[in-house]
């Protein structure tokens, strides 16, 4: 029988656990089960990076052109926005547990035939058509199947730190996908040699190993039932419509700028040579993740921002990183951009994550948990062919536009209050 762990949001009494608070505290704060969470997260977010560093390159040698490369991108999510929704409002009924490990075993299954998919592109088995509509295919089945690993995780974060706490909390979430970003370029530059998809089957291998992790220590917390009386929480609902936006924006710009990055470092900035280009690339990300690890695992961990203060600080700093970009002339001044969009970055999780888990009810948890998971996906979609299609008319233009729209978004969160009413 699974042990169960209290509900320690919108400060209620915890009275489940023998001890003192403090003691309650520190385990819901440093236990093995928050660790095995974020390694999990860490993995999911490996995947991510990996597929930018090594599919992108190898897009082109297998027949694929920039658009189709975008759309391919971009397909998952649509799958990703229904399956984050409807795994979230899952978790408040089977637990969070057993949605996150579905979750991690999902993803190996589904990033192992991407990889292979891309296989028959290098083996030259399929025309370019057809091989775009098998990895379309398969691309589909990976966003079905992977949906419930975010919401989960988030929904299992609010669950186990008070209000005080969850903007931190949240930033540890945010810190796990920072590490998975630094971890693919490890992982793409180091075991490439072997074979250039090894590193993306390796990405799989450890999935399976995460899962039966979370299988061993992650507890099944205390979750209060929907309350079907109330209807089910709307993403137009004025309580997190604030925040959904602020995601969608974010990861229509960021996924927008990151699928052409590859390509503004070759035509751009005169690196040639596709060992070089994934070299660049690699750094570009290592750049942008150290600093989100560290804002998010030390500055932000000692210096306790309010969610409110953190929005209204981190639209502005990321649009005027990106419109940054569209100036630099080297390298250098490129990795340095991206190590700014990291601070950005470091700021934009905790501060949308917890203003958003705060502005709701306990039974509501996995539903807003699971609108929080599928926002950001809404902006992946239109983000890859977007900034294709701008990147084909001028290869600033990701960067500009995306950093002008960032301050606009920037502008709007000045004027929203954060609701901190626990109830």
């Amino acid at each position: 029988m699974e042990k169960e762990i209290p509900k320690a949001s919108f400060g209620r009494a915890i009275t489940s656990y023998e001890g003192s608070t403090e003691e309650m505290n520190a385990e819901s704060k440093f236990g093995v089960d928050k660790i095995v969470l974020i390694l999990g997260l860490v993995i999911y977010g490996t995947g991510f990076s990996l597929l930018y560093i090594i599919f992108a390159p190898l897009s082109r040698s297998i027949g694929l052109s920039t658009t189709q490369f975008g759309i391919l991108i971009a397909i998952s999510n649509v799958a990703l926005v229904f399956s984050s929704y409807y795994w979230g409002k899952r978790s408040q009924i089977i637990g969070r547990k057993r949605v996150f490990i579905i979750g991690l075993f999902s993803y190996a299954l589904a990033y192992s035939l991407f990889a292979f998919g891309i296989q028959i592109g290098i083996w030259k088995l399929m025309e370019p058509i057809y091989l775009f509509i098998l990895l379309f295919i398969i691309r589909l089945i990976y966003g079905a199947l992977i949906g419930g690993i975010q919401p989960s995780a988030v929904a299992y974060m609010s669950d186990t730190t008070e209000a005080s706490d969850r903007a931190q909390g949240m930033a540890l979430i945010g810190m796990a996908s920072g590490i998975g970003t630094m971890i693919g370029p490890v992982i793409g530059g180091g075991l490439a040699f072997i074979h250039p998809l090894f590193p993306m089957y390796f990405g799989a291998f450890i999935a399976v190993g995460g899962g039966l992790l979370a299988m061993k220590y992650l507890k099944q917390t205390n979750i209060e039932p929907v309350q079907e009386a109330h209807g089910t929480l709307k993403f137009y609902d004025n309580r997190v419509s604030p925040y959904l936006l602020g995601w969608m924006i974010a990861f229509l710009v960021f996924t927008g700028t990151q699928v052409i990055a590859a390509f503004f470092i070759e035509d751009k900035l005169g690196v040639v040579g596709q060992s070089q280009i994934i070299k660049a690339a690699s750094i570009s990300l290592l750049s942008m993740a150290l600093m989100t690890t560290f804002m998010q695992a030390v500055v932000l961990q000692i210096i306790k921002l309010k969610p409110e203060t953190l929005l209204r600080m981190c639209f502005l700093i990321f649009g005027a990183v990106l419109t940054s970009i569209s100036f630099v002339t080297n390298l250098t001044q490129f990795y340095l951009a991206f190590g700014g969009i990291g601070i950005a970055f470091s700021m934009i999780t905790p501060g949308l994550n917890s203003a958003a888990t705060l502005s709701v009810k306990p039974s509501e948890q996995g539903e807003v948990a699971g609108l929080l998971a599928g926002a950001p996906v809404v902006g992946m979609i239109f983000g890859p062919p977007i900034g294709a299609f701008l990147y084909n008319v001028d290869p600033t233009y990701p960067f500009y536009y995306g950093g002008l729209v960032a301050i606009i978004l920037g502008i709007y969160f000045q004027f929203i209050k954060v609701n901190e009413d626990t109830n």
